[in-house]
This record gives structure tokens, C-alpha cells and sequence, in this order.
């Protein structure tokens, strides 16, 4: 029912923010080093993507080493952390669920990365500008 959708929308929200509070530097890093795993990852939900999300993740992954290189700050840490904890549960949900102790099973992976694509749409968009016109600063020079 539309109740019950929801509430597990809601739920899956929560969860999304309690995990990304506990976040840390090395969660950063973390993400950073294991960019190929979380990209293999990618492909083999390829099937269930919907047209853009590819793209959008790989935005993802590139806008957090652009900010672990330092090349771009201009982002709030909320967005970093809830990043960070999307491809980290990608990369292993079971790494991230003891620390919340949750009464339910997984979240879908979909699920999760909707939400934090929808929370951070603002600032992706922000940073493919910003990455736009240094790739043609890049080329004019």
C-alpha cells in the first residue's frame, strides 16, 4: 500500500542519515581506494539502472577524490558523508549495518543511492560545472 511505501521510505531516510552522521575522514578514504570495486559494483547493478544513475555515480566517485585530492571544497560535509556512506554500503552493506544495529534486513541498494542522489542533486550538478569548465580551461590552455 502507499502507507506502507512510505514508511519504508521513511525508514530507508533515517537510515541513510544515521549512517552518514558516523562518517569519518578515513571513510573518505576508504571510497577513494576502492573506486574499482565500487565501479565493478556499479556494473553488476547495470541491469537495474535506470538511464543516468551510471553517470550520476560516477560523478559521485569522482566529485569525493576530487575532494580527497583538495581539487574541490567548495561541497558541505553533509554531501560528502552521505556520498560516501552510499557507495560504502554498495561496496559492503554488511560493513555498515552491525554500527546501526537495524532491526530489518538490507536496504535495497537502489534505494539507497536514490535517496542520496536526490538529497546531493544540487551539489552534483554544482561540481559537473565546475568539472566542465576545468576540462576547458584545460583545453584552451
Amino acid at each position: 500500500s502507499e502507507g506502507e511505501r512510505i514508511r519504508g521510505l521513511r525508514i530507508v531516510e533515517e537510515f541513510i542519515k544515521k549512517g552518514s552522521e558516523r562518517v569519518k575522514k578515513e571513510d573518505v578514504e576508504k571510497v577513494v581506494k576502492n573506486e574499482e570495486v565500487i565501479k565493478n559494483r556499479v556494473e553488476e547493478l547495470e541491469g537495474k539502472l535506470q538511464k543516468g544513475i551510471k553517470e550520476d555515480l560516477s560523478l559521485l566517485i569522482s566529485l569525493i577524490k576530487d575532494y580527497w585530492n583538495d581539487e574541490y571544497k567548495v561541497v558541505p560535509w553533509r554531501t560528502i558523508a552521505l556520498i560516501v556512506f552510499a557507495l560504502l554500503y554498495l561496496l559492503n552493506p554488511l560493513d555498515l549495518i552491525p554500527d546501526l544495529s537495524l532491526p530489518f534486513g538490507l536496504f535495497d541498494d537502489l534505494a539507497v543511492l536514490g535517496f542520496v542522489l536526490a538529497s546531493v542533486k544540487d551539489d552534483l550538478e554544482h561540481y559537473k560545472r565546475w568539472k566542465t569548465s576545468k576540462g576547458e580551461k584545460k583545453e584552451g590552455t
